[in-house]
């Protein structure tokens, strides 16, 4: 048997993941996250949900990138259960990271854009990224930025 299936090997996989008390409350408060958010999407004008995401309170973090690995870790092992394998896409991963990261006085942004397809018939791809003061800290890499066209970002403005 794998000893990813026996007790001690659940410890040590929970011991990765959760590394202090209040990881604990923030995971659950991610995986209420994601599954709430596709409804509060459709009762919801997208630019009022984020709003009310932007000024939700946020649980502190030492730097960005620290609160940016910290929600990664903690959001991961959800999107990983059976139930939310078709969530995880960049939408979900953008909008769970605008909700909860702390980026102190920085600008967070969440940006909405498409993709063409290669030929004029194909269908366009929808594409959401997080950036903290214009810097990327979720989503796209290097080409695909070079390929997508922003729609819509929040707050809006420059």
């Amino acid at each position: 048997m794998s000893s990813k299936w026996t007790p001690w090997g659940a410890v040590r996989r929970l011991g990765r993941i959760v590394r202090r008390p209040g990881d604990v409350v923030l995971a659950l408060r991610i995986g209420y996250f994601l599954l709430t958010v596709p409804r509060a999407l459709e009762r919801t004008a997208l630019p009022s949900l984020l709003e009310r995401l932007r000024t939700s309170t946020r649980p502190s973090a030492r730097d960005v990138l620290a609160g940016v690995e910290r929600i990664r870790r903690l959001r991961q092992p959800w999107l990983r259960l059976p139930i939310f394998r078709a969530r995880d896409t960049c939408y979900t991963r953008a909008l769970s990271l605008y909700r909860f990261l702390d980026a102190g006085g920085n600008e967070l942004r969440i940006h909405f854009g498409i993709e063409p397809g290669a030929h004029p018939n194909d269908r366009l791809r929808g594409h959401a990224w997080v950036m903290v003061n214009q810097e990327l800290v979720e989503g796209l890499d290097l080409p695909q930025q070079r390929r997508v066209r922003e729609i819509y970002r929040h707050p809006p403005g420059a």
